[in-house]
């Protein structure tokens, strides 16, 4: 999975194609259903690409990231999850899950 920020500046991410080299990105939002093709730079290495780019996204939303190559073949499907968490600390709950706490007192009867 890429996971990737909500932020105006230029991102990359890495990817491994399944052969040749990436032309044009396209993402699709999972909440909406919209589709965006995304202008950016792809570089191309001996086993991992990369693209950098600026990716219209939202915080906490799941996309469909597609990479094709000049010919309109499919090189890449992947998820992209977008979150400005740090991914070392990353949280589902961040803060929203707050536990319960008990005594945890029972009576045993012999």
């Amino acid at each position: 999975m890429i996971v990737v920020q909500q932020t105006n500046v230029t991102q990359t991410f890495n990817f491994i194609p399944r052969f040749g080299s990436g032309v044009t990105l396209e993402i699709t939002d999972e909440n909406t259903n919209v589709s965006v093709p995304v202008a950016g730079l792809f570089t191309t290495g001996d086993y991992v690409h990369s693209f950098s780019g600026v990716l219209p996204t939202l915080e906490n939303h799941f996309y469909w990231a597609v990479i094709k190559d000049g010919g309109g073949n499919l090189l890449l499907k992947e998820r992209m999850f977008c979150t400005n968490q740090p991914i070392d600390t990353f949280s589902v709950n961040d803060g929203g899950y707050i536990s319960n706490t008990t005594t945890n007192d029972f009576i045993m009867y012999e």
